[in-house]
C-alpha cells in the first residue's frame, strides 16, 4: 500500500510539473512574440511569422529556472507598485510613493528611450538623498509664519542700554503656535542682535513670559492639550488629528506629533506617586486588569535569563492594571514591568499601605495573597460569581436557580440603599436581610457540589467550585455598609482601555506602555470629576515644574483649582 501511494504521488507530481512547464513555455513564447511586434518586426529572424509554439531544438525549462523567473517578475511588479502607490509601513513615515526615487531603467517600459537630461536629473536626486543621510533635515515650511509677519503677534525685542553706534547684525527668531478659541495663533518673537564700534555684542535673552513650559518645541501647552483631548477624550485617531492640524494650517510630520504626546506624558510623570498614594490611603479600592498589545521582545521563560532572550521585536499581549478609589473618584492605570500580569505587580502597588484597606477584585490568582490578610483584605465580586451560571442558564435548571438567588441578593441590596444612606445602618440591614440569602446560596452550592459529576456537567461544577472558593471573601461585604457587592465600577473604568483599542492597536514599546497608562489615568480622572480637559491640562503643564513634591497632590483632578493664565492666549 505504501509503494502504491508513493507511485501515485510521483505520477501526480510529474503531471503537475509537465503542466506548469508547458504553461510557462507558452507564456514565454507569447511574450517574445509581443516584444517582436512592439519592435515592428513582421516576421522572425528567418522571415517567418512569430509563433507561440516552442522553438525547435530548445531545451525545456527546469522548475528551478521557472521559479527564479517568476520571482524576478514578481519583484519587478512590486517595485513598480511601490514607485506608483507607496509602500505602507507601521510608522507611515517612509516609503511613500511621492518619496520614491524614479528608476531610469523603469522609464522605458513603454518602449520609449529616456532623455539624457532626465537621467542626469535622476542621478542628482539620488546623490542629494544620499548626502542627507545623517544630516539634520530642514524644518517644514509653515504657512502660518508668513501670515503672522508684521502683525499684532510679531514681537520685536531690543537689548537694553544699546549705544548709538551699534549696528544690527542679525536676529534670533522664536516661533510659538497656540490654540485660542478655535484657531491657531502664531507668535513670532524676534530678538535683535547688535555690535558696536568697539566689537562688543548686544543680545536679548528670551524673557520668562515667552518661554514654553513644554520645552523645546514650537507648540505651546494649549495646542498640545487640545491634541491630547481630541485623541484620548474625544476618541479621534492620530491620523484624524494630523488631518485637523493640516486643515488649521500646520504642516508637521507624524513623528513630531508623536513626540508631543511623549513629551506631555513625561512632563506629567511626577503625578504618578501622589495619585498612587491618594488611592492606596483610602479604605476602599477596586482592582482589575485588561490586555493591550505591545511591541517588545519575548519575556524570559521560567528559569531563563533576560540576556538569553533574542532581540527580535514582535507584538505580544501585555496587561495593564486599573485601580479605582470610589470615595475620592480617582483612577490609576498601571503598566508594570513590560506588561507582566503577576502577583508581584499587585503587591508592589500596595506595598506602602499602612492602614486597613478593602480590595475588590475577581478570583484571579494574582489577588489571592490577600484572601487571608489583615491589613489588606480582599472582597470577592458577586457579579463574577454569577457570570458562569448566567452562561449556563439555557441548559441547566440548577444554574437558573442560582441566578434567582443572586438576583434576590442584588435586589435586596438596592432596596437597602434606597432606604438608608448611613454606612452603619446599611451594615445593620445587610446582616438582617442579605446574610440569610447568602446562607441559602452556600447551602445550595454545597448540595450541587455533592451531587454533580465532573464527567456529565463539568462547566456547572466548575462554576460551583469557583463560587464556593469566593464565598468566604464575599461575606466581608457585611462588615462595612460602604462596600459594594460587585466590582462593576472598576470594570466601567477599564472599559475605556477597550474603547481606545479601536483607535490604536498596540503600544510601540514598554516605555510607551507606561506613558499610555499615565495619560489614560489623567483623562479618566478628568471624566470622573467632569473637568474641562484643555483648561486642566494647560494649568497643570504650567505649574507642575515649579510645584514642590508635597504640593503635587493639589494638581490631581479631585483637588485641582485653576490658578494660572497663559501668556500665549
Amino acid at each position: 500500500e505504501y509503494e502504491m501511494r508513493e507511485r501515485k504521488l510521483k505520477e501526480e507530481f510529474s503531471r503537475q510539473l509537465g503542466n506548469l512547464t508547458s504553461e510557462f513555455e507558452a507564456r514565454l513564447a507569447a511574450k517574445d512574440n509581443e516584444i517582436n511586434s512592439l519592435r515592428g518586426d513582421k516576421g522572425g529572424e528567418g522571415g517567418n511569422t512569430p509563433s507561440t509554439s516552442l522553438p525547435e531544438g530548445s531545451m525545456p525549462v527546469t522548475p528551478a529556472e521557472m521559479a527564479a523567473r517568476n520571482k524576478q517578475l514578481e519583484q519587478q511588479k512590486a517595485n513598480l507598485q511601490v514607485t506608483s502607490y507607496g509602500q505602507h509601513t507601521e510608522s507611515a513615515k517612509y516609503h511613500h510613493g511621492e518619496q520614491q526615487v524614479e528608476n531610469a531603467d523603469d522609464l522605458d517600459l513603454n518602449g520609449e528611450d529616456v532623455p539624457d537630461e532626465r537621467v542626469v536629473e535622476i542621478a542628482r536626486e539620488v546623490k542629494a538623498r544620499k548626502d542627507m543621510k545623517g544630516v539634520e533635515k530642514p524644518r517644514r515650511n509653515q504657512p502660518l509664519v508668513g501670515a503672522a509677519k508684521g502683525g499684532e503677534y510679531d514681537i520685536v525685542l531690543l537689548p537694553d542700554n544699546l549705544p548709538d553706534d551699534a549696528v544690527e547684525i542679525g536676529e534670533d527668531i522664536t516661533v510659538r503656535y497656540s490654540y485660542v478659541k478655535g484657531y491657531i495663533r502664531t507668535h513670532i518673537i524676534r530678538r535683535k542682535k547688535f555690535k558696536d564700534s568697539s566689537g562688543k555684542y548686544y543680545h536679548v535673552n528670551l524673557p520668562d513670559k515667552y518661554k514654553n513650559c513644554m520645552g523645546r518645541t514650537q507648540v505651546t501647552e494649549s495646542l498640545i492639550a487640545q491634541i491630547l483631548t481630541m485623541h484620548f477624550y474625544n476618541g479621534m485617531t492620530l491620523g484624524e488629528v494630523e488631518e485637523w492640524l493640516k486643515a488649521m494650517g500646520l504642516n508637521f510630520a507624524h513623528s513630531t506629533v508623536m513626540n508631543w504626546i511623549e513629551k506631555s506624558a513625561d512632563i506629567l510623570e511626577p503625578l504618578d506617586k501622589p495619585l498612587q498614594k491618594e488611592i492606596t490611603t483610602n479604605s476602599d479600592v477596586h482592582g482589575d486588569e485588561t490586555t493591550v498589545k505591545g511591541k517588545d521582545k519575548r519575556l524570559a521563560a521560567k528559569g531563563e535569563k533576560e540576556e538569553d532572550v533574542e532581540d527580535d521585536l514582535h507584538y505580544f499581549k501585555r496587561w495593564i492594571f486599573c485601580y479605582y478609589a470610589p470615595l475620592v473618584g480617582l483612577t490609576q492605570f498601571v503598566f508594570h514591568e513590560r506588561g507582566r500580569r503577576t502577583q508581584e505587580a499587585v503587591q508592589k502597588y500596595f506595598e506602602d499601605v499602612i492602614e486597613k484597606l478593602y480590595l475588590h477584585s475577581d478570583g484571579a490568582p494574582i489577588y489571592k495573597c490577600y484572601d487571608t490578610g489583615e491589613l489588606i483584605v480582599r472582597i470577592a465580586c458577586l457579579v463574577h460569581m454569577r457570570r458562569p451560571f448566567y452562561k449556563l442558564k439555557d441548559v441547566s435548571i440548577d444554574a437558573m436557580k442560582m441566578l434567582k438567588i443572586f438576583e434576590d441578593i442584588f435586589k435586596e441590596d438596592r432596596n437597602i440603599k434606597v432606604s438608608f444612606t448611613n454606612p452603619d445602618e446599611i451594615t445593620r440591614e445587610r446582616v438582617l436581610r442579605i446574610a440569610p440569602l447568602l446562607n441559602d446560596m452556600k447551602s445550595y452550592l454545597d448540595k450541587l457540589k455533592a451531587s454533580l459529576s465532573a464527567e456529565e456537567e463539568p462547566e456547572l461544577l466548575k462554576a460551583v467550585n469557583y463560587a464556593l472558593t469566593e464565598y468566604p471573601c464575599m461575606l466581608r461585604c457585611l462588615e462595612d455598609g460602604s462596600l459594594d457587592l460587585s466590582n462593576n465600577i472598576c470594570e466601567r473604568q477599564i472599559r475605556r482601555i477597550a474603547k481606545y483599542r479601536n483607535n490604536s492597536f498596540f503600544v510601540g514599546s514598554p516605555e510607551a506602555g507606561v506613558r499610555f497608562a499615565r495619560l489614560m489615568s489623567v483623562f479618566a480622572n478628568i471624566r470622573n470629576h467632569k473637568l474641562d480637559p484643555v483648561k486642566y491640562l494647560c494649568d497643570v503643564f504650567r505649574r507642575i515644574k515649579n510645584t514642590a513634591d508635597d504640593k503635587l497632590v493639589e494638581l490631581l483632578a479631585h483637588k485641582w483649582q485653576p490658578s494660572t493664565v497663559s501668556e500665549w492666549v
